[in-house]
């Protein structure tokens, strides 16, 4: 049976502290899932009374093409996005002459929206639900980086297994007794692979940046990244473990994308809405 998209995006206001006005929100759009390929066309295949298996693999040989298209330097533009190959790094003058390393020289494409989403997401109704100020475990980002032979310059890189990782937020110090407790990552293609990083895994472990050895079992593609923990605003333990999932997926290994000029390495997104010290879960 087809799911019956309603093409409504809920907002939530959250009260913007910062700012001099008293009267001020921002907004969040808030989601409700993540959809495969393999979902899609299951969709497809319910509403138009076809095969899904049949219509997974035409979708997924388009996948291909598009892939090998881009990487053959076209410009590919479909409904719902333009892909572009882009490419960043610097060589020597020695280095022209010989084949390029990829190692310093890294490829990828770039993504905007093609005009039948944006008209779609321009037409969609829009709800807002005013939410209470953060208090809870907030996620700001996740980033990878390297340090320059200087000592001091440093590089974002792409999360690589093996390398460290940093999370930055707030309330975020992952401590407590219960087996929750943790950082873990969920594959976005893959849900039921899961890896979980331990406090006595985390080698810097602070209310606003945690820093761990991202796990081998963290292959290359996206997954979803969630802090749980007991810490309270005033140094203390919660009764219950609090949750916060990073709201944008983490790209590792040839799934990252390196920012362009101007655009950040992470998202904020608010958490919860309890008391300190109340029981409840965030996110």
């Amino acid at each position: 049976m087809a799911t019956t998209f309603q093409k409504l995006i809920s907002l939530m206001a959250y009260d913007a502290t910062l700012t001099e006005r008293k009267d001020d929100f921002y907004l969040r759009a808030k989601t409700v899932g993540s959809l495969s390929l393999q979902d899609i066309a299951r969709e497809y295949a319910a509403v138009n009374n076809r095969n899904a298996d049949e219509v997974y693999a035409i979708l997924n040989g388009v996948e291909q093409i598009k892939a090998e298209a881009i990487a053959s330097g076209y410009i590919v533009n479909t409904p719902t996005a333009l892909y572009q190959p882009a490419a960043t790094g610097t060589v020597l003058k020695a280095d022209l002459s010989k084949p390029v390393d990829h190692d310093k020289v890294k490829v990828y494409a770039t993504v905007s929206q093609g005009q039948l989403l944006r008209e779609t997401m321009n037409a969609c109704r829009l709800e807002i639900f005013t939410q209470p100020a953060v208090v809870g475990p907030l996620l700001n980002g996740a980033v990878a980086e390297t340090r320059a032979a200087d000592g001091v310059t440093k590089t974002e890189t792409a999360p690589t297994p093996g390398k460290n990782l940093t999370l930055t937020g707030r309330n975020i110090k992952v401590v407590g007794t219960d087996p929750s407790v943790g950082i873990t990552f969920i594959s976005v293609e893959n849900p039921q692979t899961t890896v979980k990083v331990g406090p006595a895994d985390i080698t810097v472990n602070e209310p606003s940046r945690l820093i761990f050895v991202l796990p081998e079992e963290v292959t290359d593609g996206l997954w979803t990244v969630s802090v749980t923990t007991q810490y309270g605003a005033n140094g203390g333990l919660t009764k219950s473990p609090r949750s916060y999932v990073l709201d944008t997926p983490l790209a590792v290994g040839t799934a990252y994308v390196p920012p362009t000029e101007g655009q950040g390495s992470g998202t904020v997104e608010p958490g919860g809405g309890e008391e300190e010290g109340e029981e409840g879960t965030f996110g």
